[in-house]
C-alpha cells in the first residue's frame, strides 16, 4: 500500500502544531500529529483503519456517543476503548497508543463530531 503524507501547520492556538495528511491528494481529511515513538508510514494506515471503519453505518455510535446535546457546548465520550490492539483515549485529543507508541488524529468530523 502505497501512502502520501502531506506536512502542514494546523490552524488556531498560541503554539503550532505540525499536522500529518495521511493521503494527498486529500481525500479522507484523516491528519495525524503528536507522534511519539512511531513513524508516519505505521500510524497512518492505523488511522484511515479507523476512520473506514468509523464510516460504515452504525460504527459511529460504537466508537463514542455526544454528552449534553442541545447544550452550548456537547462533548464526546469514548465507547470504544480498543481498536485492533490500539488503546483509544481522549486527553482531549483523541489518541491511539499501543505499547509506549502513539499518536493523535484529527480531521474533518473524525473521528469525534458533536456539533
Amino acid at each position: 500500500m502505497l501512502l502520501f503524507a502531506w506536512l502542514s501547520p494546523s490552524a488556531g492556538g498560541a503554539r503550532s502544531v505540525w499536522t500529518i495528511e495521511c493521503q494527498h491528494p486529500i481525500e479522507t481529511g484523516v491528519e495525524i500529529y503528536r507522534l511519539r515513538h512511531i513513524s508516519i508510514d505505521r500510524a497512518c494506515p492505523v488511522a484511515l483503519a479507523l476512520f473506514r471503519w468509523e464510516v460504515h453505518a452504525g460504527h459511529r455510535l460504537s466508537l463514542y456517543r455526544c454528552h449534553e446535546l442541545g447544550q452550548p457546548h456537547p462533548h464526546p465520550h469514548l465507547r470504544l476503548h480498543i481498536f485492533r490492539g490500539w488503546r483509544l483515549s481522549l486527553t482531549p485529543d483523541f489518541v491511539m497508543s499501543r505499547r509506549g507508541a502513539s499518536f493523535a488524529i484529527s480531521g474533518t468530523d473524525f473521528p469525534l463530531n458533536c456539533s
